[in-house]
């Protein structure tokens, strides 16, 4: 069996269903920069008779990267032919700032073999809850039940409560969510430009993916050693998101979910203590 990731991810396994693993396969399609596109070539070969489904996030972390409609299309046309199914990670569906999120199970044919990943998490800032929910025809909710009665069991009833109130947030919460972080964003970007860093388009999420290149470091993760122990502001070394590892050594993320004074704070620091080699 194999499984295709669309920017290859750690991927963690619980070890109640490790077995399950041994003859599966995880193959990565690598988003490159600038525009971080689907290779549709690429994702082509990577499609065998033992193909049995594709993992999508989108919006996209850590590239901030929105799908196209035409790239959805794509993979969705692709997935009926070869009968694939879709795992779809949409967390931040409520942070996509330049164009609406699409989502992957609302395109022709896609209903019936998608199962849509979604959080309170992103969207409500309640990361620590780890409150989630799947949708998808029955046919393909019956095995995700099974699999998470012997991985969870039950979420804590009071969080499920707070998380039906959350969900009933009207229109003009999602409206100052995107407002708030797109002026949090801009006051991230205009800075690491001015510092040096080549700043790759985000167009949903709250990270920003940077060229560290400018500054000489080897790779990314001496430039996140030395931005921690030189400067006093952390990013992450993008290679951890890879399958392999040289293809995120020029990359990292910031993230701009921080309130103003935190995030003035850190721009004022990087453009004290940042010089270009």
């Amino acid at each position: 069996m194999q499984l295709i990731a669309n920017c290859p991810p750690i991927v963690t396994v619980p070890l109640g269903v490790a077995d399950a693993r041994k003859n599966t396969r995880i193959k990565g399609i690598t988003l490159c920069p600038p525009a971080f596109s689907v290779p549709v070539d690429e994702l082509k070969s990577a499609i065998t008779k033992n193909t049995r489904a594709i993992l999508i996030n989108t919006p996209h972390n850590p590239t901030g990267k929105m799908f196209t409609r035409e790239e959805l299309s794509t993979i969705a046309s692709l997935c009926i032919e070869t009968d694939v199914l879709v795992f779809t990670d949409e967390v931040y569906d409520k942070l996509a700032f330049e164009t609406d999120h699409i989502s992957m199970a609302c395109l022709p044919g896609k209903y019936e073999r998608t199962v849509t990943l979604n959080s309170l998490g992103k969207t409500f800032s309640l990361t620590g809850w780890k409150i989630g929910w799947a949708k998808a025809p029955p046919h393909l909710t019956w095995g995700v039940r099974q699999a998470h009665s012997f991985l969870t069991f039950a979420t804590n009833n009071p969080m499920q409560w707070a998380a039906a109130v959350a969900l009933r947030a009207p229109e003009s919460y999602y409206v100052k969510l995107k407002r708030d972080y797109m002026a949090k964003k801009e006051i991230l970007v205009e800075v690491l430009k001015a510092v040096g860093f080549k700043v790759f388009p985000s167009s949903g999420t709250y990270f920003v993916v940077v060229d560290h290149t400018p500054f000489g470091l080897e790779n990314d993760i001496a430039f996140c050693e030395y931005l921690i122990k030189e400067v006093g502001v952390v990013a992450i070394p993008t290679s951890v998101f890879y399958l392999n590892p040289e293809d995120g050594k020029n990359l990292v993320r910031f993230t701009f979910c921080k309130d103003e004074e935190t995030l003035k704070a850190a721009v004022e620091r990087m453009k004290e203590k940042l010089k270009r080699k």
